[in-house]
């Protein structure tokens, strides 16, 4: 069994790695950073000045090698857009992500084995038929459809959801929590609910 465990982990572990690697080298045709960080007023020593500091003028695969290295340490560069550390912001965004994604799960988790038992009870209902019909249509629509659906019902026609944001947070510690404020709890009933269905 340890073998078998062993070699799923390795496996996985080969699979990110060539999986990053690809993405990493796509970035490179998407264009260049450099153009999009100093603007229209640069020279071509400001250019390559850039390119040298942040390491652009090396070899894809050595570029990848060193953010990797970087990485494991948790330093995953700086933002291009924002010009802050990305670990600083995904330390800022990972309470809203993690509980969005812990909300969607449990509703997914409660829902799913409801209407799951409810159809193996009764497989020649009305009831059980049309669960299964909503969840094959449900599983075929993709998720930014039925987001976006849900927000045209329940922010736009009926005005009791918020259509976007994440409300009023309150702080724990480090931690900024929406479950605590009834305008939080809103925000994150439609998102959970476009996730979870999904699931």
């Amino acid at each position: 069994m340890l073998p078998f465990i062993l070699k799923r982990i390795f496996q996985s572990f080969l699979v990110l790695i060539i999986t990053g690697a690809i993405a990493f080298s796509m970035f490179t045709f998407v264009g260049d950073p450099v153009d999009n960080m100093l603007g229209q007023e640069r020279t071509m020593e400001d250019v390559e000045r850039l390119r040298a500091q942040l390491g652009l003028d090396q070899p894809i695969p050595v570029q990848y090698v060193k953010f990797l290295g970087e990485a494991v340490q948790g330093n995953f560069g700086v933002s291009y857009r924002q010009g802050r550390e990305v670990s600083e912001i995904i330390m800022e965004r990972a309470p809203a992500t993690l509980e969005l994604a812990a909300l969607s799960a449990i509703f997914a988790i409660v829902v799913g084995i409801a209407l799951g038992v409810f159809t193996a009870i009764r497989r020649d209902g009305f009831v059980a038929n049309f669960i299964m019909s909503a969840s094959l249509i449900g599983v075929s629509l993709p998720t930014f459809l039925i987001g976006i659906l849900l927000i045209y019902l329940f922010s736009v026609e009926l005005g009791w959801l918020p259509s976007f944001g994440r409300g009023d947070v309150v702080q724990v510690g480090w931690w900024s929590t929406g479950f605590l404020t009834e305008s939080g709890l809103k925000a994150l009933i439609l998102p959970s609910i476009t996730l979870g269905l999904y699931q």
